[in-house]
């Protein structure tokens, strides 16, 4: 029979009460607080994350820069002069487009024909066949001239964008003649219609002229409105003969396209060039042409507070939206003699 006493000993009854007390818990007060110390935490350390992020952005932005620039100081060496603003007429090839083989983008070159137009747009009365193999081809996106902070291709468009056009100039082509303003051809940049410039006329120093800058990408909506987005959108002019900046006023502007830097192989102002007639994300809507031999694009950019630029000599460099605009359009004069300053 069983000792009762050991069974019900105190050491016994200690062990069953243990047993039947409830496990400690939470309370509904203590799982808000905590709740509310994590929202805290995540609302801290969020900006913080996402600055970081754009940080790494920017820091990628800038080795695209500085990587096209180095493609640009190959092709110089090999060629004796940068490529040209735009290669041919009508057939207009971008610059960036005749620097692949030296970004280690020879094959896709390989299949580009440059005595036939880049795209089918443009390809009325030469060989389809190859016009469309040039098509094919600039539907390529190329991560290395789009910047990361921005889109890869223009909404809606099937063609591989570009976020890093060279400069052409100033945009004040004629000093006391604003009907040359914003020309095209024979602008005081490097680039330009079938331009032939290299070190040797980069008079104002390599580290003081502007080789390349960025531009935001279009949003493809392709409307006519004075209300448009300044950033993404460009005042398109529906005349040749409409080279003037007063014809880019917005109140009268007969259309706006959506299509800034959808095309890499596009020779056109607004796709694989700019000037530095405005500062840079300038309030005011850039503007072109329908013949695109005239343009005041500005150099843009998703970047907080300014855009980046590459100099001549490979240094990239990030210029503030509030640079005096003397200064700015110095930086993108070749041989404009102007007192040196730092952006």
């Amino acid at each position: 029979m069983t000792n009762i006493k050991t069974a019900f000993s105190p050491t016994v009854c200690r062990m069953w009460n243990q047993r039947q007390r409830p496990a400690k818990a939470f309370t509904l007060v203590e799982l808000l607080v905590v709740i509310a110390i994590i929202g805290v935490l995540v609302g801290l350390l969020l900006p913080a994350v996402q600055a970081a992020r754009e940080a790494a952005r920017r820091m990628q932005c800038s080795n695209n820069l500085k990587q096209l620039t180095l493609a640009l100081h190959n092709y110089e060496s090999a060629h004796r002069v940068f490529p040209p603003g735009s290669l041919g007429y009508p057939f207009v090839w971008s610059p960036q487009s005749q620097l692949l083989p030296f970004v280690e983008q020879a094959s896709l070159q390989d299949l580009l024909i440059y005595e036939v137009p880049p795209l089918t747009a443009f390809g009325s009365g030469f060989n389809a066949t190859q016009v469309a193999q040039n098509d094919s081809a600039a539907q390529q996106a190329l991560p290395f001239i789009t910047c990361p902070s921005d889109r890869e291709v223009v909404a809606g468009s099937v063609y591989g964008g570009i976020s890093y056009p060279g400069s052409s100039g100033s945009g004040i082509n004629a000093p006391g003649n604003a009907a040359d303003d914003g020309s095209v051809a024979n602008a005081d940049g490097l680039f330009f219609t079938n331009s032939r410039i290299g070190f040797r006329d980069v008079i104002d120093g390599t580290s003081h002229t502007v080789a390349f800058g960025e531009q935001l990408l279009g949003d493809g909506q392709n409307v006519a409105s004075p209300n448009a987005d300044y950033r993404h959108r460009v005042v398109e002019l529906s005349m040749a003969t409409q080279t003037t900046p007063t014809a880019c006023d917005p109140a009268t502007a007969p259309a706006w396209s959506g299509q800034r830097g959808a095309k890499w192989v596009n020779g056109h102002m607004a796709d694989s060039m700019f000037n530095h007639y405005y500062t840079p994300n300038a309030n005011v809507p850039d503007c072109h042409n329908g013949y695109h031999n005239f343009a005041l694009v500005s150099a843009r950019s998703a970047h907080a507070g300014g855009v980046q630029t590459s100099m001549v000599d490979g240094s990239v460099r990030f210029v503030s939206d509030s640079v005096s605009l003397n200064l700015w359009r110095a930086a993108a004069t070749r041989a404009g003699s102007e007192v040196s300053q730092e952006m």
